[in-house]
């Protein structure tokens, strides 16, 4: 694993630093193009140069970069498994960086309570890295640490998306919408750097779930925590990364549990753990379903979840102009424009086969990310009339992921008879609460 001193905190300074590497990637590609008698692109140096970059510069920029390693077959070969390695090789910072902080931190009793940290990381991070320990009762841990100057490194990435947003007005987008964009991912990213919250959500998801054969949280040893310190229970798993290489059984065991851990975060909890990149999720060579990181949960309002259920709903029913109402309801139209129901047909004609009783949906086999991306003329012609809907940005980042997941498993699965069972008992539970 890789080392790097500390990252730039100063916002010039990694504006600089994401520009010069843009600039770089621009003149590769411009130089390879230009070259007689080179038929194709080599995209492995704009991996490497993307991907280091990005590593080194840690903060939203990276966790943009982690996020966007999930579409895959979209992005070039090599770019992709560049950015794929951000999940779990992002360069570290020297043990011996934190290791001041952490015994102010601990008042100077670091290895009276801990027997042992291992100084080289289990895991590197956007914004913390991960470090095995072991406490005073031998228990096995992990430590997750804030980079020292994190806050400050994420309050200038922010500064910079905040400068860059008006130029979504060239797309239609009005500004009220765009700042309620903004303050979503900012208040998003504020709930990741605040570990005293992720020790409640995950408590709260524990509590949940406890009973539930097939999933596995850690406990968090809340004697041993600190401001910036996470100090957890350690499960031992493999990466979803790495899933492909477990028996077709164990993946559809995986798959299935997914699905309904999921389903049952909505209608049940109604919290959603919306950072689903395959570095957060584990597993066994038992089929078991490990979930390691909870710094970004969200409530999911009432009326947001019955938006979605209305859309749900509406691609099983026979009309896609019923599609109409529930994008109404998401807030995802724009008042007063003309409906995009060309839009709503292809997407209507995609989703419906899928979405019928006893379909099976098989995400290797259906492709939908290709279907989609040939949407793309038709949905950038009804931009005047979409815009993004406040609330919805991280539930429909998270159901992007889950879909990378379940495509990784190679799932086949009932999804809509999976959903229906869960909304029926969600409506049931509703109704009882108001008689």
């Amino acid at each position: 694993m890789s080392r790097f001193s500390r990252p730039s905190a100063s916002a010039l300074g990694r504006f600089l630093q994401l520009g010069g590497t843009g600039a770089r990637i621009a003149g590769n590609l411009l130089v390879q193009r230009i070259t007689p008698g080179k038929a194709r692109t080599d995209w492995e140096p704009v991996g490497e140069l993307l991907g280091d970059a990005l590593g080194q510069m840690k903060g939203p920029v990276l966790k943009l970069g982690q996020q966007a390693s999930q579409w895959q077959d979209l992005l070039p070969g090599p770019v992709s498994a560049a950015l794929a390695r951000l999940q779990n090789q992002v360069p570290s910072l020297p043990f011996a960086a934190l290791q001041a902080n952490l015994q102010q931190l601990y008042d100077g009793r670091l290895y009276e309570l801990f027997e042992s940290i291992e100084p080289v990381p289990a895991a590197a991070a956007s914004l913390g890295q991960v470090h095995r320990a072991r406490d005073r009762q031998g228990r096995a841990l992990i430590m997750k640490i804030q980079y020292p100057g994190i806050r400050a490194i994420c309050d200038a990435d922010l500064r910079q998306l905040r400068r860059l947003m008006p130029l979504g007005r060239l797309f239609g987008t009005p500004p009220a919408r765009l700042e309620a964009v903004y303050l979503e991912l900012q208040r998003a990213i504020g709930e990741e750097l605040d570990y005293d919250a992720e020790r409640a959500r995950l408590e709260a998801f524990r509590q949940y779930f406890s009973d539930w054969p097939g999933i596995r949280i850690p406990f968090a040893a809340g004697e041993l925590c600190r401001p910036g310190v996470l100090v957890l229970e350690e499960l031992p798993g493999r990466s979803m990364a790495e899933v492909e290489q477990a028996p077709a059984q164990v993946r559809q065991r995986l798959a299935e549990t997914l699905c309904q851990w999921l389903a049952a975060q909505a209608f049940g909890l109604q919290m959603l753990h919306t950072d689903p990149h395959p570095g957060n999720l584990a597993w066994t060579a038992d089929g078991e379903l490990l979930i390691y990181d909870f710094g970004s949960v969200l409530r999911v309002e009432p009326h947001l979840l019955a938006g979605y259920v209305q859309i749900f709903e509406a691609l099983r029913g026979p009309s896609s102009e019923a599609l109409e109402p529930g994008f109404q309801a998401l807030g995802g139209r724009q008042p007063g424009s003309t409906p995009p129901h060309g839009l709503y047909r292809r997407i209507h004609l995609m989703l419906h086969p899928l979405l019928q009783p006893g379909a099976q949906w098989d995400f290797r086999g259906a492709a939908l990310h290709r279907q989609l991306s040939e949407l793309f003329p038709l949905l950038m012609s009804a931009l005047g009339s979409l815009q993004p809907a406040s609330g919805t940005l991280l539930i429909n980042r998270t159901l992007e992921g889950h879909y990378w997941n379940l495509y990784r498993l190679g799932a086949c699965l009932p999804i809509a008879d999976l959903l229906a069972a869960h909304i029926d008992r969600w409506r049931s539970e509703a109704g009882s609460c108001q008689s």
